[in-house]
């Protein structure tokens, strides 16, 4: 944690579906770091959304992944506004406390339906 504590973003380059979810992901956004993930049709990116919480590339394009650090280095602010963003994002949908109201929620509809 204190790797994440000191940077400026966070970076997850896996380009594989078999990363389905990305939990450095919610670290990253749990610490307040903009992100940059690939597109791989996984939650990668119902974790980081593009343009809110971060920049999400295409995989196999080191060219993008380049411009993208490029532009958290050249616009601190607008990292930072990410950063914030994908702090608050992690409060409301990523603590334990969250999500387990979410699964208890899902449980009480699924037992309803079967009533």
């Amino acid at each position: 944690m204190a790797l994440l504590h000191n940077c400026l973003g966070f970076i997850f380059p896996s380009n594989q579906r078999s990363e389905a979810y990305g939990l450095s992901l919610a670290e990253a956004a749990m610490c307040g770091k903009p992100m940059i993930s690939c597109e791989v049709g996984t939650g990668t990116s119902y974790v980081n959304k593009a343009g809110e919480t971060g920049l999400v590339v295409p995989p196999f394009r080191s060219r993008t992944t380049d411009e993208a650090m490029e532009r958290f280095v050249d616009s601190p602010a607008e990292a930072a506004k990410w950063g914030r963003a994908a702090r608050d994002r992690y409060i409301s949908l990523f603590t334990a406390d969250r999500m387990g109201r979410a699964y208890a929620d899902l449980y009480h509809q699924l037992d309803s339906r079967r009533r």
